[in-house]
């Protein structure tokens, strides 16, 4: 029985003319009373402003507003409430849609979950019997027996590749663009030489991560408050129903602050205001060069050798820094703190051999000591050296993506969660730069952190990006390899050992490293 009623045509059921009167002007009742759905007052505001036929709408988001849920009722919306056009001496079937990303495959699995949730909804409603008339798959959706004019369906939108939209024109048919922040501007152009009749709507959607190109223009020259025909919303996560006051204060804390960039674009939904920026102030660096004892003598801390291998590459140095750390967490009593106590090597000068030599003597001379070392290029010989030394390093490949969800929303790779969570910690007063040093490499050190530019992902969520190593180069930034050493203490599972007499080990210590670095400081 169910199979002979999906067969039969919805064009002929008498139940669907009526259907389409109550809803092809009127989205938000749709949702509500054929979806079931509960909307929020920025989704009631979303539901209203795509209805005009040729509406053209742009979202700036913060995180958990709604719009992946909207986003797949105004398609199924789209899909089951125009049916025929009738222009130009000609009928034409059907309606097309067209969700299109940069990177479409996170974006469609949430709207394509959203759309299923949506048809169970549908079978407990008063509409039940529409069900039958449309089929989901994993990547289209259409009417039964119209599966090539009557559909909703996934586009990629990658910088340098066509998109699937080019030369597609209906009466009937709605683009709906999720991150387009990071969609190429000639993308949009090929769009609206697509989007040319009186029934076509347009929506998209995206976090302000860049400050320039259509979607940011779309909410500011090309708006119509401004004589363009944008109309543009602004989603506030605090304002949202969908989030808790807990989520807001883990995000404020984590970002620095609400008047910081990230929790203005990741929650208020504000755009970037400049399209690079510096991680840290000089005022941030030097806070943290206050002489001062974050770690008990009484606490059960570990004792790291972090290693960044230069040899001399462009002028840049080795560079090896030891430290005391304690706790794993970002936050609360169990936050990392790490007090960096003596930098025995800062050379451009030494040779693989040598410094393999002089790391694996300087971590034998600690207890239980952990030893990073940086593994790209030739620091992969360096790590090589070591291990045939009989010594155990941990190699630190940091152009790696993050392996924990909430890492890998927030940063591109493990540099970047490396380098925000040591700003993190300096601003939040655990981290103690080292005491003692000459004024030239303390200088040095806060150049290079002062001089960090990164930027937040245009495509794939909103993500810090540190700035390449090629492009500080270009813009005449030298390679911040003490910061970078610095970082590796704040690596995504960067562990240590917990130093044996650790109450004792704080004097001996520092006399040993001392020991160690007296020639080797001398001359910077």
């Amino acid at each position: 029985m169910t199979k002979r009623r999906r067969n039969r045509n919805l064009l002929e059921d008498p139940r669907y003319q009526a259907f389409v009167e109550r809803y092809h002007a009127d989205p938000l009742r749709f949702a509500v009373e054929v979806t079931g759905f509960m909307p929020s007052a920025d989704q009631m505001d979303l539901f209203q402003s795509i209805t005009t036929p040729n509406a053209k709408v742009s979202v700036v988001s913060g995180t958990g507003t709604g719009k992946t849920a909207s986003f797949a009722r105004i398609a199924l919306w789209h899909l089951l409430c125009f049916p025929v056009a009738v222009y130009d001496g000609k009928v034409e079937v059907g309606s097309n849609t067209y969700i299109g990303a940069p990177f479409i495959q996170q974006v469609a699995d949430g709207i394509w979950k959203e759309m299923q949730d949506a048809r169970i909804a549908i079978a407990n409603g008063p509409h039940a019997w529409i069900n039958d008339f449309f089929t989901i798959t994993k990547t289209r959706v259409h009417v039964n027996g119209y599966a090539e004019q009557w559909f909703v369906t996934q586009i990629a939108m990658k910088k340098g590749e066509a998109i699937g939209v080019a030369g597609k024109h209906r009466y009937w048919q709605l683009i709906i663009i999720d991150e387009a922040a990071g969609v190429p501007d000639e993308h949009f152009d090929v769009i609206d030489g697509t989007q040319t009749q009186p029934g076509n709507r347009t929506l998209m959607a995206s976090q302000g991560a860049r400050s320039a190109g259509r979607f940011y223009d779309s909410h500011h020259t090309l708006s119509i408050e401004n004589g363009g025909s944008w109309l543009s919303l602004r989603f506030n996560s605090e304002l949202s129903p969908f989030v808790t006051t807990k989520w807001l204060r883990e995000r404020e804390s984590e970002s620095g602050g609400r008047h910081s960039v990230e929790y203005q674009i990741r929650v208020l939904g504000l755009f970037a205001q400049s399209s690079s920026n510096v991680l840290m102030t000089r005022a941030d660096i030097e806070t943290a060069f206050k002489p001062r004892k974050i770690i008990g003598d009484d606490e059960p801390f570990g004792l790291v050798v972090l290693s960044d291998v230069a040899l001399g590459e462009y002028r840049d140095d080795s560079v090896a820094i030891v430290a005391k750390v304690i706790g794993d967490a970002d936050h609360g009593p169990d936050a990392r703190r790490v007090e960096f106590i003596e930098i025995p090597i800062c050379a451009n000068d030494k040779n693989e051999i040598d410094l393999a030599g002089d790391l694996v003597n300087l971590v034998g001379k600690l207890s239980n000591a952990t030893l990073y070392v940086d593994a790209g290029g030739v620091g992969a010989t360096v790590c090589k050296l070591i291990e045939r030394s009989g010594a155990t390093v941990t190699r630190v490949n940091w152009g790696a993506p993050c392996f924990k969800n909430e890492y890998k929303a927030r940063f591109y790779n493990l540099r970047a969660c490396a380098m925000v969570r040591f700003r993190d910690a300096i601003r939040q007063g655990r981290v103690v730069l080292p005491q003692g040093i000459s004024k030239k490499l303390r200088e040095k050190i806060i150049d290079q952190g002062s001089r960090l530019p990164y930027h937040f992902s245009e495509a794939g969520g909103l993500r810090y990006v540190m700035e390449s190593k090629e492009n500080m180069r270009r813009d005449g930034i030298k390679s911040p390899d003490m910061i970078d050493a610095m970082s590796f203490i704040f690596l995504e599972g960067a562990a240590y050992m917990v130093a044996a007499g650790a109450a004792s080990v704080a004097t001996s210590l520092t006399e040993s490293v001392l020991e160690k670095a007296e020639g080797l400081l001398a001359d910077v």
